[in-house]
């Protein structure tokens, strides 16, 4: 299986789109040496060698000097170099790669980098997910896909800004006021705030977004039928009492096929891009040479 994933990697076509650069079935690939710091942890170390291969692999393929993003970037630097230059664009990209600029930019680097892990993503159209395949993966990750529970829920706001000194003994008359109530529910009683209506479907993350966590869990902890409160927000006081619920649960595919078809192709892009670098290093000679 690895010398397969390493052949269809490095023949190119799909996704270095040129010739072989070595055959598996010749013996070992090419030899690098990668320098490290004296202190470089087994984390740098990995990373050092894993950069090391991909520019090696990409300028192998001539990307450093075919890359549009890269001749732009090169030509540009010249223009700096040679400002007074009357040569066109084509003369000055040549003169750049002449004296080896791209083998040092930076810029040029973070490009071939970037485009050797796209190619280590690249999907080929033969392992795209099928539906049967794209609805295993939902039954195999609710966890993904599950849509929040949802409360309906009363809730009566007391300002901060408005009450003032009064915003305590304000709350002990709202609990009585609120018990009264029965089963009605409060309108117009308490303070306007944007967003809040007295009665309303909503989630408990979207209370803890617009008013914290501690009105999130009134409602998530809460006992149906029971005014929570006061529970303090940098707006106020907050009293909040659920009237009904709607269970989570996971959508069917084909409400969600876009999402689920989404999370399975970074799944595989990841899957893929491990493989064929697992594949890479072990057909690289690579020597770590400590720096001094």
């Amino acid at each position: 299986m690895s010398r397969l994933l390493l052949h269809y990697f490095l023949i190119g076509g799909l996704l270095f789109g040129a010739k072989s650069l070595f055959k598996p079935s010749a013996g070992q690939g090419p030899a690098l040496t990668v320098s490290v710091p004296r202190d470089a942890t087994e984390v740098e170390v990995d990373r050092r060698i894993r950069e090391a291969i991909l520019l090696h692999e990409a300028r192998r393929y001539g990307w450093d000097r075919t890359d549009p993003v890269v001749f732009s970037h090169l030509v540009r630097n010249m223009r700096f170099i040679e400002p007074d230059s009357p040569d066109d664009d084509l003369t000055l990209y040549e003169r750049a790669i002449a004296m080896n600029m791209q083998a040092h930019d930076p810029v040029v680097r973070a490009r071939l980098l970037y485009r050797a892990n796209e190619a280590l993503r690249t999907i080929p159209d033969s392992d795209m997910p099928t539906r049967d395949e794209l609805e295993r993966h939902r039954q195999a990750h609710p966890e993904r896909f599950r849509r929040e529970a949802r409360f309906r829920v009363q809730h009566v706001f007391l300002s901060r800004s408005k009450r003032g000194a009064s915003l305590g003994a304000d709350a002990t008359a709202m609990r009585t006021q609120l018990a009264e109530l029965s089963d009605r529910a409060p309108d117009g009683v308490g303070d306007p705030l944007p967003g809040l209506r007295s009665e309303q479907v909503t989630t408990p993350s979207k209370l803890s977004a617009d008013y914290g966590d501690e009105v999130a869990d009134a409602v998530s902890d809460g006992v149906a039928g029971v005014w929570r409160g006061p529970i303090a927000s940098v707006y106020g006081l907050h009293f909040i009492k659920v009237v009904g619920e709607e269970p989570a649960y996971v959508p069917p595919l084909d409400v969600i096929s876009a999402e689920v078809r989404a999370d399975r192709l970074r799944e595989l892009q990841s899957e893929l891009a491990d493989a064929r670098m697992a594949a890479l290093r072990r057909a690289y000679r690579v020597r770590v040479e400590q720096q001094l």
